[in-house]
């Protein structure tokens, strides 16, 4: 994954909130894990699920071919696990029925 034509890059956008949340590292192949599983280090997905806008989320999805109903998944599993909450997710997953 590379930054898009107009130099933004979810992926930077996303590790950046995550290092700053988290001592723990965090690389950028970790990422896909993250949106594909909700599973993981609680600090990274808290950072990644409620720091990272709702938008920058659905790109970096898309760049890791991450579909909609795994990506809301994910958020619903990390909400539960890691206090992961986002209300702007919240809406967005309604229609998956979460």
């Amino acid at each position: 994954m590379s930054a898009s034509p107009s130099g933004f890059d979810p992926a930077a956008t996303a590790l950046s909130a995550i290092e700053n949340a988290s001592r723990v590292t965090v690389r950028r192949e970790d990422l896909r894990a993250l949106l594909m599983t909700g599973d993981g280090e609680p600090s990274h997905l808290r950072a990644l699920f409620c720091d990272v806008d709702l938008h920058t989320l659905l790109r970096l999805a898309d760049a890791f071919d991450v579909d909609d109903a795994t990506l809301v998944r994910s958020y619903a599993r990390a909400r539960q696990n890691a206090a992961a909450a986002n209300a702007d997710l919240d809406e967005y997953a309604e229609p998956f029925g979460f």
